[in-house]
């Protein structure tokens, strides 16, 4: 059914895609469609929920539809942007079983600038978008064509046409048929699959951290409205005209005098008898601090879910609870470093690496890919500086090939001064005297 769909869909694509797509038998193609980004609310939050859930052809299509709303809030897509920087920006190194560094395999994810390893961009993009998998709760990665050793063209599976609980990629949206990527050895080392757990066992795949977010989100989107509508009735001047004219071209003139004086409201009045009457509630005067208070309390709820901290984002060294590394916020931003780091190795050493061999790259079995703990190792190199501080006191001297090993950092044992010279009898007498 597969192998059909691919025909029907290349027969009908433009012919330069039909020719790559000759070229490119790995892949498979989909029907183009645009999904319509639609205004969210409760309501259809649930019913994404629900086709999700379904006994019988559970999809993702709406809940997918939904996240893409989701992800455009900015505060949601600074905290996910800090996020993943705590796994982004960590070092990689290839190291075998007793932890030396596999430069063969080295080479294949980084290169080296002036001295320095630095992960490929195309190995960079993959990480990325396994980190994305615990927002959306999926990812799958087309690992494309490979050239001089690289995947250049990655790209992420559009999720609307992934079924995570038939473990399936279609052709057509809401199709129950279509490859199995997986399980068909045509295309199943060309694709990465990344899922997260469902927790309430209501699907083989999680529903990624967009879920909590989403409901926050619609408020959010909402409140932005509502705070646009009050800015603009309350806080804006409302111009009157009022005239004794009653010839038409006459009040017109005056009325276009009016409109363009510029954005804010107008009205054109009798003289004597039309009224135009504001009625305002008790916090008239100050309702905007709801608008405030209600979006600050979102933010925060959004920030704790992503980032396990409300203050994750906003707090400032200095201030009260944050004057250190040990502050809450600072330990809730480690653990998630800690736990998403732990997903992206589980999930390179894992189907990757078993991937990438079936695909021919030689990548030795008892090689591991781990992230550099930068902190730990600035911490583990403060401690040996204070202990050969407290040794060089006590009148000892600590090994330098010990703390190299220990650190990395290549050192060597300051030279002894030179011993002074004895000076002439005949000049130590006259400083003698000169001191006495």
């Amino acid at each position: 059914m597969a192998n059909f769909l691919n025909r029907l869909i290349n027969s009908i694509l433009p012919e330069k895609v039909e020719n790559e797509a000759m070229e490119d038998m790995h892949k498979v193609y989909q029907v183009p469609y645009q999904l319509q980004r639609i205004r969210q609310d409760a309501l259809s939050r649930r019913e994404a929920i629900e086709e999700a859930e379904r006994a019988y052809f559970p999809h993702r299509v709406r809940m997918q539809q939904m996240y893409l709303n989701t992800k455009e809030n900015g505060h949601i897509f600074a905290c996910i942007e800090r996020r993943k920087d705590l796994t982004r920006l960590r070092k990689w190194e290839f190291v075998n079983a007793n932890g030396e560094v596999n430069q063969k395999v080295t080479d294949i994810f980084c290169h080296n600038v002036k001295g320095n390893s630095v992960v490929k961009e195309w190995f960079a993009k993959l990480v990325n978008y396994i980190l994305d998998a615990r927002f959306y709760g999926y990812t799958l990665v087309y690992l494309g064509d490979i050239h001089n050793g690289d995947f250049d063209d990655l790209e992420v599976v559009k999720r609307w046409f992934v079924s995570p609980d038939r473990e399936m990629l279609n052709s057509v949206l809401y199709d129950v048929n279509g490859a199995k990527f997986c399980e068909d050895e045509n295309i199943k080392d060309w694709y990465l699959y990344v899922d997260t757990d469902n927790e309430t066992g209501t699907s083989k795949c999680g529903y990624g951290l967009f879920y909590e977010l989403s409901i926050y989100e619609i408020f959010a989107r909402n409140l932005l409205g509502f705070n646009g509508d009050f800015v603009e009735l309350f806080s804006q001047p409302f111009r009157v005209g009022k005239t004794n004219k009653t010839e038409e071209s006459e009040r017109s003139m005056f009325a276009e005098t009016l409109r363009d004086m510029g954005s804010s409201g107008w009205a054109l009045l009798d003289a004597q008898d039309d009224t135009i009457e504001f009625l305002e509630s008790s916090l008239g005067g100050n309702g905007y601090q709801g608008y405030d208070n209600f979006e600050k309390r979102l933010e925060d709820k959004i920030s704790q879910i992503i980032l396990g901290h409300s203050d994750a984002v906003k707090s400032i060294a200095g201030k009260l609870g944050n004057s250190n590394e040990d502050s809450p916020a600072q330990q809730a931003l480690e653990d998630k470093q800690t736990q998403d780091g732990n997903f992206v190795s589980s999930i390179i050493n894992g189907k990757l690496f078993e991937q990438m061999r079936n695909l021919g790259f030689d990548i030795p079995m008892d090689v591991k890919a781990v992230l550099k703990n930068d902190n730990e190792q600035m911490e583990m190199i403060d401690s040996m500086a204070k202990l050969a501080e407290t040794l060089k006191k006590g009148g000892l001297q600590l090994d330098a090939e010990y703390f190299t090993k220990q650190t990395g950092i290549p050192v060597t044992s300051a030279p002894q001064p030179a011993p002074l010279q004895k000076l002439p009898t005949s000049i130590q007498n006259k400083l003698n005297e000169i001191y006495r």
